[in-house]
């Protein structure tokens, strides 16, 4: 018949109890109890026996191990079982009439039983230290002393900063090894001191500073995050003599939190976009997202858009930056009924803050249209012997707006012993303003020692993102 470990582990705990009831069978008032009993003299009081039981080598809580408690109280004779949940957890309640001393057995199929013996205080519970198991068929052999040490699991790559929703502590678990790349074991155990490096401050704290090695050479520290968003270096170290034993440093990125209202901004690509007439035709528009700290929100973070013309990307998400893009298309609605006037249209970015509140940002974008032909004053002249004239002119589209950028404005004059100055080349910014639709240039006379007239051309002509134009006007100089 097979029998499983635990239950051969069992079958010798109950030989012991057997034992104890044989040898003090004698004794007419010994009695075995539960939790419920009571006996005369002293009134029973109930007492909880808990703790917890992990693997020695990794520290993972055992789930299923047997704990069997067994104890005498004056003429008490106790015992318990329990098993541990997925925590490693267990709780046991008995009932004391007296102070009782107890052995805990801890079982569990794969591992090396442990017996731990306790005193319980009658009418007090009890917390039984940590219980760590080794797994049985261990033949790990001796290690020599530590030459290194290394980064042999991280709990994640990147955590939040305080408050950002985010996990806010990674987990680096290093082990030293010694010159034949063996893990030490608790004869050769080391303290490991854990520094940060490079950082963002804000108050990032490892813990705890300093661990000792267990029996694998491991050493474990938590990296909690501050209040700034950044990388920062963690190093592990052994002082071991004169000589310090250094890891390579370990990066983790520390991201922002959720989104603020002062940190929250839209950007497009064109604050002058030739899409009134033309469909389709695209203008990225980026939103930059921090957070109260002036830090990049998490990645991720959703903000959602709106536009009054044309059609916009519903929502972008952020990167490590706290950047996210979405694209504005040209189409119906055309941008003509905005309080900024025709051909301009409002885009509206927005998410939520930490309270939930939504928070928002817009930008005014002009749809610019066709350009028109340049309209010159005056249309006539007659320029004298020696003497000038001056011109003012408008350039735009249907609605009056400014052309979109890069449209290049050129003025030629083609006539005998003239030239002009003023507004003759000029290149558009990416401009909404009606000032950059006004320009003017003079026209002068050359030769002031010839008094005979002749015929001036002067050519106004614009090309660029909204087409190209032109207007020619005729005169005379002198």
């Amino acid at each position: 018949m097979y029998i499983n470990t635990n239950a051969k582990q069992l079958v010798r705990i109950m030989l012991v109890i057997f034992s104890i009831f044989i040898i003090n069978g004698c004794k007419s008032d010994m009695q075995i109890t539960s939790p419920s009993t009571t006996t005369g003299g002293q009134t029973a009081k109930n007492s909880t026996i808990s703790g917890q039981v992990i693997n020695s080598s990794t520290g993972i809580p055992i789930d299923s191990a047997l704990v069997y408690i067994v104890g005498q109280s004056s003429s008490q004779q106790i015992y318990q079982t329990a098993l541990t949940d997925v925590q490693g957890k267990y709780s046991i309640t008995v009932s004391l009439t007296a102070n009782a001393n107890f052995t805990i057995y801890v079982t569990k199929s794969g591992f090396v039983q442990d017996t731990t013996a306790v005193t319980v205080t009658y009418g007090s519970d009890y917390s039984v230290s940590l219980i760590s198991l080794a797994a049985s068929g261990n033949t790990q052999k001796p290690s020599g002393n530590p030459v290194s040490i290394y980064l042999i699991s991280q709990s994640t790559q990147s955590i939040g900063v305080q408050g950002s929703g985010s996990v806010e502590t990674a987990t680096l678990t290093f082990v030293a090894v010694d010159s034949s790349g063996t893990p030490i074991d608790l004869n050769h155990s080391v303290v490991v001191n854990f520094t940060l490096g490079a950082n963002p401050g804000g108050t990032i704290t490892p813990s705890p500073s300093s661990v000792q090695t267990n029996d694998q050479g491991q050493a474990s520290v938590n990296i909690s995050s501050g209040t700034k968003a950044g990388v920062v270096q963690v190093y592990a170290s052994i002082n071991l003599g004169t000589k310090i034993i250094y890891s390579q440093p370990v990066a983790l990125a520390i991201f922002g939190g959720l989104p603020d209202q002062a940190h929250f901004s839209i950007v497009p690509s064109m604050y002058n976009f030739p899409g009134y007439d033309i469909f389709n035709l695209i203008n990225p528009i980026t939103v930059l997202v921090g957070d109260k700290y002036s830090n990049p929100v998490r990645p991720g973070t959703v903000v959602y858009f709106h536009s009054t013309s044309g059609i916009i990307d519903g929502s972008a998400i952020t990167d490590a930056n706290g950047v996210g893009s979405v694209n504005l298309r040209s189409g119906n609605p055309i941008a003509n009924n905005t309080p900024y006037g025709i051909g301009f249209a409002e885009i509206t970015g927005y998410t939520a803050d930490e309270n939930k509140n939504m928070i928002y940002d817009s930008v005014k974008i002009l749809f610019s249209g066709i350009a028109q032909n340049p309209v010159v004053s005056p249309t006539t002249f007659d320029i004298p012997n020696g003497g000038f004239q001056n011109f003012n002119y408008t350039v735009s589209d249907e609605n009056g707006n400014p052309l979109a950028k890069g449209t290049t404005i050129n003025v030629s004059v083609s006539g005998a012993n003239v030239a002009a100055q003023g507004d003759v080349a000029v290149t558009l910014p990416d401009t909404q303003s009606k000032t950059w639709t006004q320009f003017s240039f003079q026209v002068y006379d050359t030769a002031d020692t010839v008094n005979v007239a002749g015929p001036v051309s002067i050519i106004i002509s614009t090309n660029g993102p909204n087409g190209s134009s032109s207007t020619t006007i005729y005169g005379t100089s002198h």
